[in-house]
């Protein structure tokens, strides 16, 4: 008898504590096969290329959330989010282990969230609200977020939402000895959702080293309209003369951040960006997502000359289930202007590809994919 009671109540502690806190463990496979015009070969010439990548719309990952019930609607959470490579299983952002996302956080009914460790940057979260593909996963069809970059280590985020208000502040720590703010990015974010209708504006600064900052100010919405949705967005990034990255890992300012730099060039670097598109629900297993980006460049180098960047972008994407879908895509990236010879532009993860400063040259690229993603 003593045992089956102590059994009922281990039971029931079991159950208490279940009730009061909760674990989840989730991943994404997403994995393409992908030709692309107007590589860089190993000889120095440009050619076609096929190959095995990352998918369109979202990099792999293996990650784990949870919160604790503290009573009085507050709670404990937490989240931890590898990423890595899903055609050879290397891994993703830096090699970092966390390198996606790492912070442990206070949530109150009354006063909102505060998140410590690695984040998304507010201008990630909320212009990639107003992306079509809610930002890509593709060189060609994302390089517009390297702009204000995408995760910042050691950043405190405080998100607070009042009815359809959602307001979010964003405060990372440069951690330079002796340099005061250098190394510092700071912002802050103000959102509107009801109904069909979403609206946001974003203001967000990076210092590096060396206290050279980029700025960057953006809006963007969305609308649903039956089975269609609508986007556009569009931000302004100026970069002061020589605004500078530190390498990945090494703990300098803005490092792990795949934020672009402005090194090497003497004046003021400045990028205007738009991107508008729709989601078609074509039917109740087939979407069709297009978008276009533009980004018009102010002193791409010290010559001072102005530069273009252009995607347009097509996929179609057939659900075979809740979580497994395959699709098929198209893309065409332009470049104008002085962006053609670039080293240092947003171009940079493709530009020495496009023969940027070399003997040859490209002012295009052509890219067709077809690719199979997997939620769990």
């Amino acid at each position: 008898m003593k045992k089956n009671i102590l059994a009922v109540a281990a039971m029931a502690l079991c159950t208490a504590a279940s009730a009061q806190s909760n674990l989840t463990l989730y991943g994404v496979i997403d994995t393409a096969i992908r030709y692309t015009s107007n590589q860089l070969t190993s000889s120095g010439a440009l050619g076609s290329q096929t190959a095995m990548m990352e998918g369109a719309f979202q990099g792999a990952r293996l990650g784990v959330k949870g919160s604790e019930d503290m009573g009085g609607g507050n709670a404990v959470v937490f989240q931890l989010e590898n990423g890595f490579q899903s055609d050879n299983g290397a891994p993703d952002q830096q090699g970092q282990l966390f390198g996606r996302q790492a912070f442990l956080g206070l949530r109150s009914k009354d006063w909102g969230e505060l998140d410590a460790g690695r984040q998304y940057g507010i201008a990630a979260d909320v212009l990639g609200g107003y992306d079509p593909l809610g930002t890509g996963n593709f060189n060609e069809n994302e390089w517009s977020v390297f702009l204000y970059g995408i995760r910042f280590d050691n950043t405190l985020k405080y998100t607070k939402s009042v009815g359809p208000l959602s307001v979010e502040l964003q405060y990372s720590l440069g951690e330079q000895a002796g340099k005061g703010g250098a190394g510092v990015t700071s912002g802050a974010a103000l959102s509107y959702a009801n109904g069909p209708l979403s609206v946001g504006a974003v203001l967000q600064q990076s210092k590096d080293a060396n206290s050279a900052r980029m700025k960057l100010a953006g809006a963007g919405g969305s609308w649903v309209a039956g089975p269609t949705k609508l986007y556009l967005q569009y931000f302004t990034a100026r970069r002061d003369p020589g605004f500078a990255k530190a390498a990945s890992n090494s703990g300098g300012a803005l490092a792990n951040t795949s934020m672009i730099g402005n090194s090497g060039n003497a004046l003021s670097r400045t990028d205007r960006v738009w991107t508008a598109g729709v989601l078609w629900q074509a039917a109740a297993a087939v979407e069709v997502t297009v978008g276009y980006m533009n980004d018009a460049i102010k002193n791409v180098a010290s010559s001072g000359r102005t530069g273009r960047i252009a995607t347009l972008y097509a996929l179609a994407d057939y659900h075979l289930s809740k979580r497994t879908d395959v699709y098929a895509g198209l893309d065409r990236t332009t470049l104008g202007g002085d962006e053609i010879d670039d080293l240092n532009g947003v171009m940079l993860f493709a530009g020495a590809s496009l023969g940027a400063g070399g003997a040859q040259t490209a002012s295009s690229r052509n890219g067709a994919a077809i690719g199979l993603r997997h939620k769990f």
